[in-house]
């Protein structure tokens, strides 16, 4: 009964913090288990961490071209009504452009036959002198 009694005063010393070892070995388990609570905590967050990262680093090239295509996807409609627009304008400009030349070469050759139009006169003079000889001899005759 000795024993036993020595046994319970021991456990009794040691719950109480009697003995070093027995308290060193209860508190390294439990600080250790907490150490590794928190550490695997932290090792958690930090991986969670990194793993959005890479997530975002891995995804950032795919949301740029998203953006682009939704731009295009949006304004491509009025960059093609806009760009058949431009085309009907050039198409109408460019026809009274072809006009406007071909006017301007017409008065230049107007300009160039100018002695022709001078020759006509003359010989529209001569044609009504001669009308008018015609007619002084004809009404001689009668």
């Amino acid at each position: 009964m000795d024993n036993a009694f020595n046994y319970s005063q021991y456990r009794l010393r040691a719950m109480q913090g009697g003995d070093s070892l027995y308290n060193r070995m209860a508190t390294a388990n439990l600080f250790k288990e907490a150490q590794d609570a928190e550490l695997e905590y932290k090792a958690r967050k930090v991986t969670d961490k990194i793993s959005e990262n890479m997530n975002v680093i891995a995804n950032e090239p795919s949301l740029a071209f998203f953006r682009i295509q939704e731009h295009v996807r949006k304004s491509l409609p009025q960059l093609v009504e806009t760009k058949h627009e431009v085309q009907d304008i050039q198409q109408k400009v460019q026809g009274a452009s072809f006009d406007t030349e071909y006017a301007t070469n017409a008065v230049k050759n107007l300009q160039k036959s100018s002695m022709h139009f001078q020759n006509i006169q003359d010989l529209m003079k001569n044609a009504m002198f001669m009308k008018q000889q015609i007619d002084y001899q004809h009404d001689r005759r009668t």
